[in-house]
Parts: C-alpha cells; structure tokens; sequence
C-alpha cells in the first residue's frame, strides 16, 4: 500500500501516562503504514520547535488533535498564564487552517481515550466526526479507515425492489414491564446521595453516589449495554424536584426511573404494539438535605442551561459520608433532566410518588 502522506500527531504533555499511550498509538498506526509524526521523535529540531511544527501541520495530510481536558484549555486559550505554550501555537494554527478553509474541515481529526473526553473537542471542530480508540479494536478502525479515506464496507451494486410483505406487529397480550432499575443489584448499591461536578467550561455532571462501588459500576455498565453511551431515546428519566415535601427536612429530590414515552417508542421502533397493554415502571428515589441550602445543584443548573447536556455517572461514597470517589469513565452523555418544583406535581403524575402520600 502506497503512503497517504504525514499525519501529524497533536497533543498536550498531560502527565506521563498520557505522553506514553500517544507514543503508542502512533507506534501501532506507523506499523500499520501510517506515516505519523510525532515530536517525541525527534530531539531537537535545527528550525526550533515552532517553525517545525508549522511546517509540520502545513504538510501533514491529517493533523490528530488528542482531546484531553488539559489539551482544551490550551487550544481554547483558558490555561494559566505561562503554561502550554506549544500547544497554544499549535492551536493558533489549527485555527487559522479551519478559517483559511472556510469552516470545510478536511484535515484536522479529533481523537479521544476516554467517551467523557468528548466535551474536550475544541469548539469550532465539535460537529466533525470523533474517533474514541479506548482498548478497542473498532474505535482504532474507524480511525484508520478514516486516515485512508476508505469506508469500511465496499457498497455493493443497486439491486431492484422487491415487494414487501405484511409486516406483522408483534404484541404481549398482558404488560409490559420495563426499566433500569435491576431491583436486587440497586438494593445491594445502597444509593445513598446525588452529587454534582461543574465548572462553567464543558457539560457538567450529574452523579449517583452508591456505598457498593461493584453494584454501582454493575449498574452503569448494564445501562451502557442497554442505552449506550448517549442514550439515543433518553430512556433513562431523571428528575429533581425542589421544594418541601411534608415530613422531610427541607432539600430535593431526585427521581430516576424510565421515561414511558420513551420507553413505548423504543419498542414500538422495534415492531411491538401497545394497544391497550400496561406498562409497570420501576424507580427509585433520594432525598437531599443540604444544611447550607441547594449550592451544588444551583451550579448544575446554570451549567446545564449553558451546554444543555451532561454526563450521568457514578461514583462511591464512604459510610460516613465524608468521601466521594466519581467514576467518570462510567457517565452516560444524556440531553434531558427534568428541573421541577413540587407544586407542578399534579395528581397522575409520574414524580407524584416523590410526595410520599
């Protein structure tokens, strides 16, 4: 196979974990005949650092832009003063590429580690097509199919129509019964509080923090099976509700459970009927009492009417309560939360069960 050119590898010195598993991606991508170029390659270039990365990019058939929170900072010109220079070059560059191209990217590649690291694609390339290459064998190909500029699959040639038959509609005839609560593994996780993660630069997070952390991650990774990692039909229905509720000290609370509406075309997509069939749901619920009033869930939601998405993740809290370990690698990239106020709550509705009536 003949070399498509230079792919030129763009990244940030995050620590030494992150500087090595650059090294060995564009280690397994030479060796599959990709002609990447990377600085740690060389010692120290006659030109100096920024004109050889200039040229670099200039030559470079595609540049790999390795997303990582520090990376954003530095592109996006939000790191401390004094840090990442070379990276603050790079992404001078970049953006004078994407501009002097007219907004058509053809050449700059976002490239991600983890799911999460999705909200640290630089802006002007967030609409551009993400490979994720976390220990997977298919992210990695979907990356280097792309390098070639090859589909994947050969399309084959247009046939004729053939007719169709009925299709039949599959029905239960008694209910269905649906939801992502697993009622045992949700018992033995003890969710025990709701935490938040915010800072004003990317989506923030939603968290469940349970006292199991095997149970907790058991959870997440049955949901990442059955939803996967955004949550296509927002099936997962979480919803906070403020105000005092009689009983309770005063707080919030969260409710999660699944979404009916969501849930019906979910599987009516999949060719079953609901006619007249009930439907039971499963969920659960936490109460939070803040002493110092509702601070952290006052950010998320100023974070949350910024980007209007965020990350639901897990993460484990201690019995006491005084520590909290997030599992961000575990979130769930989700569009929809329901912010309400107990007195929207009428009589059929499905947060009424929050009332504890």
């Amino acid at each position: 196979m003949d070399s498509i050119g230079e792919v030129f590898i763009s990244y940030s010195h995050d620590d030494v974990n992150h500087v090595q598993r650059v090294l060995e991606l564009s280690n397994k991508l030479r060796a599959d005949g990709i002609d990447c170029v990377l600085d740690q390659y060389e010692t120290s270039p006659p030109e100096g650092w920024p004109r050889w990365m200039a040229k670099k990019i200039e030559d470079a058939k595609y540049v790999l832009m390795i997303c990582t929170e520090t990376y954003y900072k530095r592109v996006m010109g939000r790191e401390e003063p004094g840090k990442g220079h070379g990276v603050k070059w790079e992404g001078n560059l970049i953006y004078q590429h994407i501009y002097n191209a007219g907004s058509e990217n053809l050449k700059f590649v976002p490239v991600i580690f983890e799911p999460f690291h999705y909200s640290y694609i630089p802006t002007p390339l967030q609409s551009a097509s993400y490979y994720c290459v976390k220990n997977t064998q298919d992210g990695y190909d979907n990356l280097y199919y792309r390098l070639l500029n090859k589909p994947k699959a050969e399309k084959p040639a247009l046939g004729k129509l053939r007719p169709l038959p009925e299709r039949p509609i599959k029905t239960n005839p008694i209910m269905y019964l649906t939801g992502p609560i697993d009622v045992d593994l949700w018992d033995k996780a003890k969710w025990r509080a709701t935490f938040f993660m915010c800072d004003l630069e990317r989506p923030p997070v939603l968290g469940l923090a349970f006292e199991d952390e095997s149970a907790g991650r058991k959870i997440f990774e049955t949901w990442h099976q059955r939803y996967g990692e955004n949550d296509e039909y927002e099936e997962l229905r979480i919803s906070i509700i403020e105000g005092d509720i009689p009983g309770e000290d005063p707080g919030y609370s969260v409710h999660l459970g699944s979404d009916p509406d969501a849930a019906s075309k979910r599987f009516k997509d999949a060719g079953y009927a609901f006619d007249d069939n009930l439907m039971m749901m499963v969920s659960r619920m936490n109460r939070m009492t803040p002493p110092a009033g509702s601070k952290n869930l006052d950010k998320f939601k100023q974070c949350y009417k910024t980007f209007k998405t965020y990350f639901l993740a897990p993460g484990v809290i201690s019995k006491d309560r005084q520590q909290l370990k997030p599992i961000v690698e575990l979130g769930i990239y989700k569009s929809k939360v329901l912010l309400r106020h107990v007195s929207d709550i009428g009589q059929n509705d499905v947060d009424r069960v929050v009332l504890l009536e």
